[in-house]
């Protein structure tokens, strides 16, 4: 059904879509490797946060930006037709 659903959508906003979803991953992979090597104190920063929240607000921006950026290049790198 979701096999059916995704080929249902324009090819355009698949494209769209693909590409937002690899930056997303991107970021949190390079968010996560940044935490886990403590780059500029980050771990340690976010290790004293009891609730959470910065962690997850660092990552939703950071995946939202590297979306951002990877469905632009995606675009731009699209050419004329």
């Amino acid at each position: 059904m979701i096999r059916r659903l995704w080929f249902s959508l324009p090819k355009l906003i698949r494209f769209m879509l693909t590409h937002i979803a690899n930056g997303m991953v991107l970021g949190c992979v390079f968010l996560f490797i940044m935490i886990w090597w403590d780059v500029a104190g980050l771990g340690t920063l976010l290790e004293k946060d009891s609730s959470g929240l910065a962690t997850a607000v660092l990552f939703f921006q950071t995946s939202m930006t590297f979306g951002a950026v990877s469905m632009g290049i995606a675009v731009m790198g699209l050419g004329e037709d």
